[in-house]
């Protein structure tokens, strides 16, 4: 855990904005809309497929902290009803 809070404490301390899950599904269903659209150019298209794939990574990523995290909590409470 602590390590998690010293990678927190690193990223404010470099200006990094903190990540969202929630925001960051908003931002994936506005870019399926628009890829979805035909309003918009290949280059575009490319563009907006490549910044759905990274949030897409970072989601997973975060997802990721989140269970290890529970999986922590849950051993925690175990240990503690023993």
């Amino acid at each position: 855990m602590a390590a998690e809070e010293s990678k927190i404490k690193k990223k404010k301390e470099a200006g990094e904005k903190e990540f969202h899950l929630e925001e960051a599904f908003g931002e994936l269903e506005e870019i399926i809309a628009r890829l979805e659209s035909d309003q918009i150019s290949l280059k575009e298209s490319i563009a907006l497929y490549g910044q759905g794939a990274k949030l897409v990574s970072r989601c997973k990523e975060e997802l990721t902290g989140i269970e290890k995290e529970m999986i922590l909590i849950d051993e925690n409470f175990h240990m503690e009803e023993e």
